[in-house]
């Protein structure tokens, strides 16, 4: 259990929230392109090394674990109104509690699943597995998910700046944020190590990437891209994508 790798997920997702309170324009800009950017790399690595991670280990309940997360986010969603992909979308008559609430708690419980299998992975992975090869997959989904959050949490910081007006009430919320990936690991650890069923971390992992993809595909081929920016956002999506293909390789 690494917990360098819970440290660098909390500070980072706090770094990011408080870049986004000082810099708001300059930041509410470059999100416009490292999103699409992001999560088409995501996409990359989910296809290049997780997905056959995750067949390789020949469990038959991992396509069922797949289909569960992609149908999970899509409820997730009715509460986080999509924060998880970059944009809120929220009925004019939700504002206050009545807003706030439900998308933390959407989001809380995204954040919390898909960091479940970031320590139990390496755990699973290395008794079948050469330990460099575990750690490798390990590392390649401690990325995913460590590009995963930083935009969200600038996103996050631009809604609660919107709709909360105490400053200590916005980060109280950004630290709530910011910890539950990590409780969520250390729970998908000793749930890992203390349950009897066989290879749960592999169908965390397995949850948590059908949640990324419902995420990612929905991002990459949403429709309402910017007419005038359509070719700058396929030109990052290729980026991305290509990025995925190389940095492990």
């Amino acid at each position: 259990m690494n917990p360098e790798t819970l440290y660098i997920i909390f500070f980072s997702v706090i770094l990011a929230g408080i870049t986004a309170d000082f810099f708001q324009k300059k930041i509410s800009f470059l999100n416009k392109f490292v999103i699409p950017f992001g999560i088409a790399f995501i996409l990359s690595l989910i296809f290049i090394h997780i997905l056959p991670e995750l067949y390789e280990s020949q469990n038959h309940l991992v396509g069922l674990f797949f289909v569960i997360g992609f149908a999970l986010q899509i409820v997730l969603e009715l509460l986080s109104k999509g924060i998880e992909h970059g944009h809120v979308h929220a009925p004019k008559n939700h504002t206050g509690i009545k807003l706030i609430l439900p998308l933390m708690l959407g989001l809380c419980l995204h954040s919390f699943i898909e960091g479940m299998p970031l320590i139990s992975t390496e755990s699973t992975i290395g008794h079948a597995h050469h330990h460099n090869h575990a750690n490798e997959i390990g590392e390649v989904y401690f990325t995913m998910i460590l590009v995963h959050k930083l935009p969200i949490a600038a996103i996050l910081m631009f809604f609660l700046i919107q709709h909360i007006k105490s400053i200590w009430n916005r980060y109280a919320l950004l630290l709530l944020f910011a910890l539950t990936a990590p409780l969520g690991a250390v729970f998908g650890f000793y749930l890992s190590e203390t349950s009897e069923i066989a290879e749960l971390s592999t169908l965390l992992l397995a949850l948590s990437t059908g949640m990324l993809i419902h995420i990612a595909t929905l991002l990459v081929f949403e429709k309402y891209h910017n007419p005038q920016q359509k070719w700058i956002t396929i030109g990052l999506i290729i980026g991305g994508l290509f990025l995925g293909v190389i940095i492990y390789s």
